[in-house]
């Protein structure tokens, strides 16, 4: 029994002796050029990200054709390669595309997911940086990739949403900046146009760059007194502590110019809603 495995072992290593022999200078010459594919690719790549960086060309669709151009580059190099080894390439492509189409049937949603992802990145509906309310979730677009969409929210979270979702839901962008209404009843016999120029010159200091010019007015008249609404954007980045220091601010303003009673209750009236 020793003696049939030891013999086993020696004409498998003659074997493999014999190939190494035989196709050795093939397999190395297989080798060198799979590096080189590999190192050009490697330059392609960093080449496409220079030029986009250079041009300002959006980051996600620069990086998506970089990589693209990366395995394509790659993928020549390793069927140069294969051919070197005298391996026919054709039977291998075939088996290759039936068994991509099996498995495009077992994962239809990841596919759905990149098709998505492919459409999302030449469209370019919104951008890494935007505010994206979707689904009930908002927050800026941390990355965009094939799969799905990254969302970051002001305290830290991410939400990831797979692009399927995203291309087929209605979603809204505000860009960097995102608004924040406020409504507020002023008490009876408060002067409204008093208050309008107080909140005028508040949230003057308020507005953002490249953001739509921040708007006060008079929403309705009600048996409790005038509503006022302010509308203004703010940095999406820091929104919800931007927004309660501002209700904060206006609510210190008008108590300065004597527009809410001194009477405890009977302070600033609001309404359900106010001061969202």
């Amino acid at each position: 029994m020793l003696t049939q495995e030891i013999d086993y072992f020696t004409d498998l290593t003659k074997q493999v002796m014999d190939y190494l022999v035989q196709y050795g200078f093939a397999i190395l010459g297989a080798l060198i050029i799979v590096l080189v594919g590999w190192l050009a690719s490697a330059w392609v790549r960093r080449s496409m990200l220079r030029l986009g960086e250079r041009r300002h060309w959006d980051q996600t669709l620069v990086r998506f054709f970089a990589n693209v151009a990366r395995l394509s580059v790659l993928a020549i190099f390793v069927v140069i390669a294969i051919g070197k080894l005298g391996i026919t390439i054709s039977p291998l492509i075939a088996a290759i595309g039936a068994a991509t189409f099996g498995l495009s049937l077992a994962v239809q949603g990841p596919i759905s997911n990149y098709g998505a992802g492919l459409a999302l990145i030449l469209t370019r509906p919104f951008a890494v940086g935007d505010t994206l309310e979707i689904l009930g979730r908002d927050g800026q677009v941390e990355a965009i990739t094939l799969a799905q969409t990254v969302l970051v929210t002001e305290d830290g979270e991410r939400i990831y949403i797979p692009n399927r979702k995203v291309l087929g839901e209605i979603f809204q962008n505000s860009k960097t900046c995102k608004l924040a209404q406020t409504t507020l009843l002023l008490p009876k016999g408060a002067d409204p146009e008093q208050a309008l120029a107080v909140l005028e010159a508040l949230l003057a200091d308020w507005q953002q760059p490249d953001a739509p010019k921040a708007q006060v007015g008079i929403d309705a008249f009600t048996p409790l007194g005038v509503r006022l609404v302010s509308r203004v954007w703010l940095e999406t980045a820091r929104y919800h502590q931007q927004r309660l220091e501002l209700n904060l601010i206006i609510y210190q303003r008008l108590k300065a110019a004597g527009m809410v009673p001194a009477t405890p209750g009977l302070a600033l009236g609001l309404e359900k809603g106010d001061l969202t």
